[in-house]
């Protein structure tokens, strides 16, 4: 709930062209759309719940026409202004792990020209939106977004997404770790890596010249590990590293010079088929060990994670189309920068605020999906009371977790949130009683029921 109450201070602020309340409620919609699997902006038309309606900001659920109207609406510049300020503030430490990559959102339309790009999920080139988020990995936070037409770039967008990254850091080592949608430029990449207190790990593109070189390493040179299998009782995984030099062209000065590069080769036993092999270029480090950086590497899997609960979770495939329907001219109909990067921002930060209530709530629920969260901890049914003028009392009907929901209400309420947006009352929780259950009590007994219809 802090979340939302900071939010609802910063659009004010920020997007107070549209007024204050329009701000408020439309940035509350969209982060509780989110933070409850809301699917999509048109079932607001169907929504009748008085609980999200007060945590939206008003009496009643916004109707689909009203939050879609304001969304477009937003200046491009307020829109730029909020999303950095909203930015999450990146800890002190002596080296950062940091993941840069791209989603692609698809579009359908034909009555637009739209530019296409690669969608890997489909496998195809088909006209899309790119959304490039930059994502710690040692927070699980998202910390910064780029939204371009189809023909991005990762390696470009990559070197914006640094240079704001690198006043956060204040000059700590930061591990850079990049998709082979980095690699298909050198140009571009080896500037990209040329920078102080920077280690790029980029995985090397699937190519057959770059097989045969690793398929005459001598035998001498690969070493053997075993990892754990997929399973508690599964045979362990066996893997060889071997460590060797790529040769890349380098025209940025003059043509056929070529640039070392450290490459970490991993070849996988397959239990049935073929061997699977797969590389990482190094820059920056040369004396760290080559299964050390594979298992850096590896965490770049957590923010492929956060895209799949972005997209099947909290639905940003959805966000409104960055092309201008409104343009006279559908073979260039121009690309807006306020409504597409709103609707990602707003959704990232709801996957953010879900993971932080996952690590607050113990082992037990630490980096939980959101769907567990949800069933757990926040679609409770609950009666809501407005004490005096300076109260909101909210009695949940839980069933699951008691001790645990005693403990988590004797902490809220110790120090009470205040809901700007409802007359800064005072949030207070309370469980409702629970009634024992005779032994004897029948299966229809109205007595020992819970709520609902009694025949």
């Amino acid at each position: 709930m802090r979340e939302a109450v900071r939010l609802d201070r910063l659009a004010r602020r920020f997007l107070s062209c549209l007024g204050a309340d329009r701000a408020s409620r439309l940035c509350l919609s969209l982060f509780f759309k989110a933070v409850l699997g809301i699917q999509r902006i048109f079932h607001f038309s169907t929504l009748q719940d008085p609980g999200l309606a007060i945590l939206t900001g008003g009496r009643k659920v916004l109707s689909r026409e009203q939050l879609g109207s304001w969304l477009r609406q937003v200046p491009t510049r307020a829109v730029q202004a909020l999303l950095r300020d909203t930015e999450p503030t990146v800890p002190r430490r002596t080296e950062h792990t940091i993941s840069i990559d791209e989603h692609c959102v698809p579009r359908f339309t034909r009555k637009f020209r739209i530019k296409k790009g690669y969608h890997t999920i489909r496998n195809k080139f088909m006209p899309v939106e790119k959304l490039f988020f930059s994502f710690h990995v040692g927070m699980r936070s998202l910390l910064s977004l780029i939204v371009t037409r189809g023909n991005g770039k990762l390696c470009l967008l990559a070197h914006k997404l640094r240079d704001r990254l690198r006043p956060r850091v204040r000059g700590a080592t930061v591990y850079l770790l990049l998709d082979a949608g980095a690699a298909q430029n050198t140009d571009s990449l080896l500037r990209l890596v040329e920078a102080p207190n920077q280690i790029t790990i980029v995985r090397t593109p699937r190519r057959r010249a770059y097989r045969r070189q690793w398929e005459k390493l001598p035998a001498s040179a690969w070493q053997r590990l075993e990892e754990p299998g997929p399973y508690s009782a599964a045979p362990p995984k066996v893997i060889h590293v071997a460590q060797t030099v790529t040769q890349l062209r380098d025209t940025r000065q003059r043509p056929g010079r070529s640039y070392p590069v450290r490459t970490i080769v991993v070849r996988e036993a397959a239990r049935r088929g073929k061997e699977r092999w797969h590389a990482l270029w190094v820059f920056g480090d040369d004396t760290t060990p080559p299964y050390k950086l594979v298992e850096r590497y590896r965490q770049r899997q957590h923010h492929e994670q956060r895209y799949r609960i972005l997209l099947h979770d909290a639905f940003v495939d959805t966000a409104p189309s960055g092309y201008n329907k409104r343009s006279r001219n559908p073979q260039k109909p121009g690309f807006l920068q306020n409504a597409l990067p709103l609707y990602a921002w707003l959704c990232g930060l709801a996957t953010d605020a879900l993971e932080r209530l996952g690590r607050r709530l113990g082992n037990r629920f630490l980096h939980a999906h959101p769907r567990t969260l949800r069933r757990y901890w926040l679609c409770i049914p609950a009666e809501l009371y407005l004490l005096g003028t300076d109260r909101l009392l909210v009695v949940l009907r839980v069933k699951r977790l008691r001790s645990l929901w005693e403990a988590l209400i004797r902490r809220a309420n110790g120090d009470p949130v205040r809901i700007p947006w409802l007359q800064n009352r005072k949030l207070l929780l309370t469980l409702d009683k629970k009634i024992a259950r005779p032994k004897s009590a029948g299966l229809n007994d109205p007595a020992t029921r819970g709520p609902g219809v009694w025949c």
